[in-house]
């Protein structure tokens, strides 16, 4: 702070457009209020009756406040605000009440200007609002807003009273004319919800008495009651050891409280179990039905909300697209009613984030089966994958309609595949890659491209799926060969080389043949042995069964008697009867069969 012994005269124009501006600023004020930016705005402070002036600007520009004395000597006096800093306090030893004074504020060559009368509610200077007091409830749903008036400030000086949710954009201002003195009742506001409230000094229309700039905020909650609403419960269609069922939050209206847990039943095993937890999910045995949430507040127990019963099989209809807009929006169309075997109670759809983790948050969105069209609501980030999958909610069943993986926005793949190379022949190899990683695909993966090059051979090729056969290389020949992937965006990088030389025609003949030979040597000769061991040995000799057959004839014929032989007549006499004796089984190889003379054969009746 310095001070200026010099002497400053003002020409009578330059004051005359001082107090114009002056007057519209006034003008201004009395329509809209005093803003809380002020270009430069100047108030009596505390009991000490300093001056303290602030301004809208906080950028690091000096700024340098002069202050001139009209009435008397007219000296000025200069102070200078901290960087960062935009206000500055005038001590009351500078300043005679009740004296018009004239400030300039100057930073970055730029000036504003503002005539004052030092003195409370004077000229162009600001009181100090009134002091808002801790609110009061009465009865059902009713907030006494409660203040007091500043000291020197008449009890008569007019107010306005302003209040809002907190996080609102527009302020519900309320005029003296509504306000009783030092108080004003809210009404019908919501339950459970923070909501700030302002107050200041109206200005006077008839005189320079600027006001007050609004005071302080004041928050405050509403009183609340049990939760009113009911919650938007939904259970992960994976399939897995556990179910994980989840639930979301109750809007501030209806929570009318802060919500302390969430109370949950489900059955069993044939019983019925009952938990709490404080998050908005929880994992369950897989076999639980009958899952229900209530909200629990310090007042009580909200509505009980009912998962629907697991959804069957996925079963596409054609009558629902899922598919994404120019600006990277999912969109849900439904071209025509199901049929079913009663009315559908509602759509769902569930989105959720494919990433290599596993995805243990879900987002869901229901609408109704009167509305054709939806558009998910949320922020879908680029190049990652989404999996949407639409639900068809009955009053005692759930079916799954369609589901498709999507990109709000695609772009070219990040990698390449890598490559496995199997020679076939001396001209003709197989190749295999993999999918690529969720995150390098960027999109939808569209087709694939070989690139293959030698000294004297190169190719390239478009293909569809995960494998390919490449047949016309050059014996004898060393090959690279690269692979890119497509999406709807474009073609991504080339994966990892791979190099492989195919083999010499020739080379492969001599070693095919090597091979057949010694395969088929060793088997013929063991053919041989066993033929000789086993099976000849078994085989009768010819010449032999018949030099047997003769001499068994032979044999018959000497043994024959002379018929001049006398014949002597015996009795005959009657053997005793016996029991018949079983006829004996006669058992051959065979060999007989085939090689020994049959008995007729040998009495030569045959």
């Amino acid at each position: 702070m310095q001070g200026y012994g010099e002497m400053f005269f003002w020409h009578p124009v330059k004051i005359f457009i001082y107090e114009f501006f002056t007057l519209m600023v006034l003008f201004s004020s009395v329509s809209r209020g005093i803003d809380d930016i002020c270009r430069l705005c100047c108030h009596i402070q505390g009991q000490e009756h300093s001056l303290n002036c602030s301004w809208n600007s906080l950028s690091d520009t000096e700024h340098t406040l002069y202050l001139q004395h009209l009435k008397n000597d007219l000296s000025v006096l200069n102070f200078t605000a901290p960087l960062g800093q935009n206000w500055l306090l005038i001590h009351r030893e500078y300043l005679v009440m009740f004296d018009p004074y004239h400030l300039r504020l100057t930073a970055g060559g730029k000036e504003v200007q503002l005539n004052i009368t030092f003195q409370t509610n004077g000229e162009n200077v600001l009181l100090q609002p009134p002091i808002l007091t801790p609110v009061e409830y009465e009865d059902h749903n009713i907030v006494v807003v409660k203040w007091e008036h500043q000291e020197h400030v008449s009890a008569e000086q007019e107010q306005a009273l302003q209040y809002r949710k907190v996080g609102a954009a527009n302020w519900t201002e309320v005029h003296n004319d509504l306000l009783e003195p030092n108080s004003y009742d809210l009404t019908n506001l919501d339950l459970y919800v923070e909501y700030e409230v302002q107050i200041r000094y109206l200005p006077k229309r008839s005189s320079n008495e600027k006001g007050s700039r609004w005071s302080k905020t004041l928050t405050f909650c509403t009183p609340g009651e049990v939760p009113c609403g009911l919650l938007d419960v939904w259970r992960s269609s994976v399939e897995g050891p556990t179910l994980r069922v989840q639930w979301k939050p109750l809007s501030n209206r209806t929570e009318r409280d802060k919500i302390l847990v969430y109370n949950v039943t489900y059955v069993h095993g044939g019983q019925t179990n009952t938990t709490e937890v404080q998050s908005c999910h929880i994992q369950l045995p897989s076999e639980a039905t009958n899952i229900c949430v209530s909200p629990k507040n310090q007042h009580g127990l909200g509505y009980v909300s009912c998962t629907p019963p697991s959804c069957s099989d996925l079963t596409p209809a054609s009558g629902i697209k899922v598919w994404v807009d120019r600006s990277g929006g999912i969109k849900v169309s439904v071209r025509e009613m199901l049929p079913a075997p009663e009315d559908p109670h509602t759509y769902l759809v569930e989105c959720k984030e494919l990433i290599e983790a596993g995805n243990t948050f879900l987002n869901w969105t229901r609408f109704p089966t009167t509305n054709q069209n939806l558009t998910l609501s949320g922020d879908f980030a680029p190049y990652v994958p989404y999996e949407v999958t639409v639900f068809v909610l009955y009053n005692n069943r759930c079916a799954g309609v369609a589901s498709s993986v999507l990109y709000s926005q695609e772009g070219a793949p990040s990698a390449g595949p890598n490559v496995s190379i199997h020679l076939i022949s001396a001209d003709e190899a197989h190749l295999s890659w993999d999918e690529l990683p969720l995150p390098h695909r960027r999109g939808n993966i569209t087709s694939y491209t070989i690139y293959l090059n030698s000294t004297e051979h190169s190719l390239q090729q478009s293909v569809l799926g995960r494998n390919n056969c490449i047949s016309g290389l050059l014996p004898n020949t060393a090959y690279t060969v690269r692979m890119t992937a497509w999406t709807g965006a474009g073609e991504g990088p080339p994966g990892c080389a791979r190099k492989f030389r195919t083999g010499h025609i020739t080379y492969q003949l001599v070693v095919i043949g090597v091979i057949f030979l010694l395969i088929t040597i060793p088997l013929s000769l063991c053919t041989i042995w066993v033929v000789r061991r086993w099976i000849w040995t078994r085989i009768p000799n010819i010449e032999t069964n018949q030099e047997l057959i003769q001499n068994n004839f032979n044999w018959g014929l000497e043994q024959q008697e002379d018929p001049n032989t006398p014949i002597t007549i015996v009795e005959e006499i009657e053997p005793p009867q016996q029991a018949p004796k079983p006829p004996e089984k006669i058992i051959t190889s065979g060999y007989e069969k085939h090689f020994l003379p049959t008995p007729e054969e040998v009495m030569g009746l045959r």
